[in-house]
C-alpha cells in the first residue's frame, strides 16, 4: 500500500498538470477565434458603410438623371402629359397622352 500512494500522487499531479495545459491551450485557441471574428466583423461593418454610401450616391436625383440620359431614356416633363379618363376625348396635336391604365400614346 505504501508504494501505491506515491504513484497515485504522481498520477494526480500529472493529471492536474495536463488539465492545466489543456485549459491554457483551449483559452489560447478561443482567443484566436474571437480575434478572427472581431476582424471579420470590422471588415463587414466597413463594407456595409461603403455599400450604404454607394446606394446613397446611386439614389441621388442627379445621378439617376445622368444614368437615364446615358442609357438614352427619354425623360418626359410632367407638364407635357395629360391623363385621360375612360370616355374622355384625346387632345389633338403633338401632346403626349397616357391613358388611365398606364399606356402611352403619341
Amino acid at each position: 500500500m505504501k508504494t501505491s500512494r506515491p504513484i497515485l500522487l504522481v498520477a494526480l499531479f500529472l493529471l492536474v498538470g495536463l488539465l492545466t495545459v489543456w485549459q491554457q491551450a483551449e483559452t489560447l485557441r478561443l482567443g484566436y477565434r474571437i480575434r478572427d471574428r472581431e476582424e471579420t466583423l470590422a471588415r463587414l461593418e466597413r463594407d456595409r458603410r461603403r455599400l450604404e454610401s454607394e446606394v446613397g450616391k446611386c439614389r441621388a436625383p442627379q445621378t439617376l438623371k445622368d444614368r437615364a440620359v446615358a442609357l438614352g431614356v427619354d425623360l418626359a416633363v410632367p407638364q407635357d402629359w395629360r391623363v385621360l379618363k375612360p370616355g374622355q376625348a384625346a387632345p389633338q396635336g403633338e401632346a403626349r397622352v397616357a391613358d388611365a391604365r398606364g399606356g402611352q400614346h403619341p
